[in-house]
């Protein structure tokens, strides 16, 4: 059986901090506003025991550059070079493969949003999508320590093109935690 609690409707109004390209001893990235919970979620009415738990990031806009989305929990601090080890709240990433921006004429990439429910044509490729992180382990150890929980979300951008919006590269209508017996 199933549990659901959203964590947050519009990540777009989110506080979000901005990065800019950062350097590391073995590679270039860039970074971009990191999501950061507005409130802290209570998980008060989780079942007390659960064989898995999952973070779902509900409308993922992958039209825009690659990157890994770390996902911290309780760590309101938490930047690109925040270490992903569970010490530091890591409960686990997504990857996006994204589609470099709109390369097309005005309109080109643009959803349509009222389609018939009998056209035979396939979905948009630019159409939201749904990411899960597993992160069972993560979420056990941050209930023991409180009965709220906070989520960062750390995009690490590692292509993109011209065409892509560097500043605001991560967005997604909302975030599921679900809990499985």
């Amino acid at each position: 059986m199933a549990t659901k609690a959203k964590a947050r409707k519009h990540a777009k109004s989110a506080a979000r901090v901005a990065g800019a390209a950062t350097t590391t001893a073995d590679k270039l990235y860039r970074t971009s506003a990191v999501y950061k919970s507005p409130r802290k979620i209570s998980v008060a009415n989780l079942p007390s025991s659960y064989a898995r738990a999952d973070l779902e990031f509900i409308g993922v806009d992958h039209s825009g550059a690659s990157y890994e989305a770390r996902v911290y929990l309780n760590n309101p601090s938490a930047d690109a070079d925040t270490q992903a080890v569970e010490a530091n709240g890591y409960a686990g990433s997504y990857y996006i493969f994204g589609h470099g921006g709109c390369f097309g004429d005005v309109g080109h990439c643009e959803l349509n949003q009222t389609r018939d429910e009998f056209d035979p044509r396939p979905s948009s490729p630019l159409e939201p999508i749904k990411k899960v992180v597993v992160a069972t382990d993560a979420l056990k150890k941050a209930t023991a320590q409180s009965s709220e929980i906070s989520v960062t979300v750390v995009p690490i951008i590692m292509s993109w093109t011209e065409k892509t919006e560097m500043t605001d590269i991560m967005k997604f209508d909302h975030i599921n935690l679900v809990t499985y017996d």
